[in-house]
């Protein structure tokens, strides 16, 4: 194929186009942009493939345990997207799947393309973490649920490893998972790492905020009357079990440090049931917002905190890092491909949060010159990660690997 010649693109997904959704995120703004360059891009995910079935609203106390149990009684995403690429995979060009959407072969599929398995975050090391964590006291109802989630995550497993193995070229986030692949499967010739971006639109209405706030006087305000927010789900992986520690040493020695969350999708109740801290009139908590709301969310907030245990990339990070906010995490794959390059003491070891608490201090009694030019550091690193570069270096893999058919 002539490397100037459109690519007919099908971005394949188990799950629905949501800019809110980080793993959805991802190839919705790749798609994006492939499409501005003159590509042909076409989307199935899990509401083209069901329709109506998907998102009802309707309570069902029972809503978990179906959901695990329906693959005995009703189609699989992965067998409607093989149904689809049967009929249509014809049209395109390249097939760029998420993991473990098409655990088939190429002549299972009656594909000639180019087929790419993609991970936002690799499953298996997902899974991993979640089985191995401490877990917690159960009901019986628990216990059912829990037993059912295993199952699901070998059956799951096992749909990965067999897609990547019938991938024709495989797209990482980070170094660490192309490893685990090479020494897992064999497959480190396939593997490719491209980072995450951000769209110029998104990174300007972050980089204005950060940038409002870059006069002596709001770096001032910044300093005198901080703020930490961390952006992310409230879940063990995230570090739902540090924060009690974290926010008790940091307030012993700055006890007017307000303290933000964002998207946790947990309630209020919950957060602060399992918190079960002293004092919280200096924590607010927003399960949700808008993504373009975002920007407005982080005017005030001095720093940001990450203690996620593992992390494919993470926007969370990368967004704060635009905004112009120095952000500390623990020190894992994703996290440090921005960080380091900002300053490698914002990565701090992991399940450590007295090193994570005494590095948000240090950052907190920063003078305005010193922590000037770390924000300013922060808004340049950040800058690295748009989406434009990304996107073409994508297709320039993509076009060679197609070409290699």
């Amino acid at each position: 194929m002539n490397s100037a010649q459109p690519l007919r693109i099908l971005i394949l997904l188990h799950v629905p186009l949501d800019r809110n959704f980080g793993g959805s995120r991802v190839q919705l703004e790749l798609g994006e942009v492939w499409r501005s360059l003159g590509h042909e891009v076409e989307y199935f995910d899990v509401v083209r493939a069901f329709g109506a079935k998907v998102g009802s609203r309707r309570p069902d106390r029972f809503a978990l345990i179906k959901a695990l149990l329906a693959p005995f009684w009703q189609p699989s995403f992965a067998s409607k997207a093989r149904q689809f690429i049967e009929a249509e995979g014809d049209r395109f060009d390249v097939i760029d799947a998420h993991q473990g959407n098409l655990p088939f072969t190429k002549a299972d599929l009656r594909y000639r393309g180019l087929l790419v398995v993609r991970s936002v975050g690799l499953y298996p090391l997902y899974v991993a973490f979640d089985h191995g964590a401490k877990p917690p006291q159960l009901t019986w109802r628990g216990w059912l649920v829990r037993q059912l989630l295993r199952w699901r995550d070998r059956q799951e497993i096992r749909h990965c490893f067999t897609s990547f193995r019938h991938a024709d070229l495989i797209n990482l986030p980070n170094p660490a998972e192309a490893n685990y692949l090479k020494e897992t499967l064999g497959v480190g010739e396939k593997c490719h790492v491209f980072p995450f971006g951000l769209a110029p639109e998104r990174r300007q209405a972050l980089a204005t905020i950060g940038a409002k706030n870059f006069s002596p006087r709001h770096l001032a305000s910044r300093l005198q009357h901080p703020q930490l927010t961390f952006i992310g789900t409230w879940c063990v992986r995230k570090g739902s079990q540090d924060w009690r520690s974290l926010l008790l040493q940091l307030w012993a020695t700055l006890p007017d440090l307000q303290v933000q969350f964002l998207g946790t999708r947990s309630p209020q109740s919950v957060i602060l049931r399992e918190l079960a801290l002293p004092d919280t009139q200096n924590l607010t908590i927003i399960p949700d917002y808008r993504s373009e709301d975002l920007p407005a969310l982080l005017t005030q907030t001095t720093v940001g905190a990450f203690p996620s245990y593992i992390e494919g990339f993470g926007f969370a990070i990368l967004e704060k890092l635009a905004a112009g906010i120095p952000t500390v995490a623990y020190d894992i794959p994703g996290p440090q491909t921005m960080l380091t390059p900002v300053d490698p003491a914002l990565l701090t070891p992991i399940g450590n949060p007295e090193a994570m608490a005494n590095q948000l201090r240090q950052l907190l009694t920063l003078d305005i010159a010193a922590y000037q030019a770390l924000a300013h550091r922060c808004q340049a690193i950040a800058a690295q990660f748009c989406w434009q570069p990304i996107a073409t270096d994508t297709l320039k893999a993509y076009q060679q690997a197609h070409a290699r058919l």
